[in-house]
């Protein structure tokens, strides 16, 4: 029988949602939402970005992404532009006023996830975010591996 408090994707889901409703509410005060946040410091980090590469990233399928990036560009917070390199594909931007934004948010990034490893070590956390890292890609390979239809 499954014990749904000792099974790893179910506590995984509770301690990610736990952070992210808390975390949402003080997203909210900025006018940006947790997946626009994800987006911003996505861009921040590694500079502008083609749709599916940011997808990636982001872990945002690529439709959705594309609505999001819809209203970002409406509210001022990126940019969408064609490729040089490749006429069919779009690469986007931090707009000057999103950069600021997500620099402004990072510090309370940073103190949730100070709290939420809270009496953990260093060696701890290291082989906590080792092992998230290695079980996205653990799935990662599963999905390449279904079977279509």
């Amino acid at each position: 029988m499954l014990d749904l408090g000792q099974y790893v994707p179910y506590l995984l889901n509770r301690a990610g949602r736990r952070v992210a409703d808390a975390f949402t509410r003080e997203l909210g005060g900025f006018g940006v939402t947790l997946p626009m946040w994800r987006v911003m410091t996505s861009l921040r980090s590694e500079g502008p970005q083609r749709l599916g590469d940011l997808s990636e990233l982001t872990a945002i399928e690529a439709s959705t992404l594309s609505r999001l990036l819809g209203q970002m560009e409406t509210k001022g917070l990126v940019r969408r532009a064609r490729s040089r390199g490749d006429a069919r594909a779009i690469t986007v931007s931090l707009t000057p006023r999103a950069a600021a934004l997500t620099g402004r948010i990072v510090p309370l990034a940073l103190r949730y996830e100070q709290v939420a490893l809270a009496g953990m070590s260093d060696a701890e956390v290291a082989i906590l975010k080792r092992l998230l890292t290695q079980m996205h890609r653990n799935l990662a390979d599963l999905m390449h591996d279904k079977p279509a239809g």
